[in-house]
């Protein structure tokens, strides 16, 4: 009778590993020592955008991370819902010696008022709920904070093409 214990269901620990939204890509290079690629990361966390705004930028040996800021407001004149506030992403490069790998994650929509906030875009509904955003409206913002992303990817490929001796030094 007892020789036969309870049996437990097999629990599979992904099946409880909620999606997250990443962008990721390991990028190899021309032999550069991963110093000098620190210091490409470092100089783009630096620089200066009109399209978005780099906060809270850190570095240190063969990693450099900030977040993004996006603005992201309303393209109708009189909108039923004012999600007027900002799209936010955490940008990760860490450096080796001729490669590097970046990571964008941790998308989120956060508003003005407070009161529609959306939250991680990797959410079927947002925070504020479905009755006062509504999901097309929700999947409208999700689909600009991912394109917000790609510019944030191409950036960073960009940025890590130019040699950090030829930085933008200011002339005075």
């Amino acid at each position: 009778m007892f020789s036969q214990g309870t049996v437990t269901p097999a629990h599979d620990e992904f099946a409880k590993k909620k999606q997250e939204t990443k962008f990721t890509e390991v990028v190899t290079t021309d032999s550069l020592p991963s110093a000098e690629l620190l210091k490409r990361a470092v100089n783009w966390i630096k620089s200066e955008n009109p399209a978005y705004v780099i906060s809270g930028g850190t570095s240190t040996s063969g990693k450099a991370e900030c977040t993004i800021s996006f603005l992201i407001k309303p393209k109708e004149l009189n909108a039923q819902v004012d999600y007027t506030g900002k799209v936010t992403m955490k940008v990760v490069i860490e450096c080796k010696d001729s490669k590097y790998r970046y990571t964008v994650s941790d998308i989120r929509h956060i508003s003005k008022s407070g009161k529609t906030t959306g939250g991680s875009i990797d959410v079927a509904y947002p925070e504020c709920g479905s009755q006062i955003m509504p999901e097309i409206l929700w999947k409208k913002i999700k689909g600009e904070a991912l394109r917000d992303a790609g510019l944030i990817v191409a950036a960073i490929k960009e940025a890590m093409k130019i040699d950090s001796g030829t930085g933008s030094k200011e002339e005075w």
